[in-house]
């Protein structure tokens, strides 16, 4: 049975959903929102997870139209169960610049929504709108959270490509794609150990980084 569905498009391109998305966001936000039996907290979650699938989605349009200044195609954005993904028609020129914007948008739509948000949050703290308030202030620091983690030297995360792209100069494709890598098989290292023994998500994370980037180091072969 394929869990990939299409909900709709944007400018042309296509967004698939995964399920395993939304089972993934139930599992997070169940234990703090929908199993305490509280209606407002189960109202704030909903509220919150609605808007970190539309800040996620923002995310990879920020990469899709960064892209397109530059003639380069999306063709469809993905949002799987660790995130967002845009599938890109043909690979990124070399240019480093290219690749900077292109892989940076995305952090940048979250730092300007991380603003946005916390600023509509703090309009609305009033007796009158304290939920949608607190619920806005909460995306303002997830937005904040997924700039940072996007940051992170580590495939296939933007920052992790941007320092590919910057260290592919002086070191060449090979040693760069080590030197990301090496850094990414230490985070994916840390992450394990301090998720251990019950943070689900954080262990998840770990695996899959893990998995990426020890792939990238083989694929880059010997160190020459």
């Amino acid at each position: 049975m394929n869990s990939h569905i299409e909900l709709f498009r944007i400018a042309g391109i296509p967004i698939y959903l995964d399920m395993m998305f939304i089972l993934v966001l139930l599992i997070i936000f169940a234990p703090t929102y929908f199993a305490t039996g509280d209606s407002q907290l189960m109202s704030i979650g909903v509220v919150v997870m609605m808007g970190l699938i539309v800040s996620i989605l923002l995310h990879e349009l920020g990469h899709a139209f960064a892209a397109r200044l530059f003639k380069i195609k999306v063709s469809h954005i993905e949002l799987t169960g660790l995130g967002g993904l845009a599938h890109f028609e043909r690979s990124l020129p070399p240019s480093v610049f290219i690749r900077s914007v292109v892989f940076l948008a995305g952090p940048a739509v979250n730092i300007a929504l991380w603003v946005i948000f916390e600023w509509m949050g703090d309009t609305l703290m009033s007796p009158e709108s304290r939920l949608i308030g607190f619920a806005l202030l909460t995306l303002s620091t997830y937005n904040l959270y997924l700039a940072i983690f996007n940051m992170l030297p580590a495939f296939p995360l933007d920052g992790g490509q941007t320092l590919n792209a910057w260290l592919d100069w002086p070191l060449g494709a090979q040693r760069s794609v080590k030197v990301v890598a090496g850094l990414g098989l230490l985070l994916a290292l840390y992450l394990a150990v301090t998720a251990f023994p019950s943070n689900f998500w954080r262990l998840l994370l770990a695996f899959f980084l893990f998995q990426t980037n020890w792939m990238a180091w083989q694929s880059a072969g010997r160190w020459r």
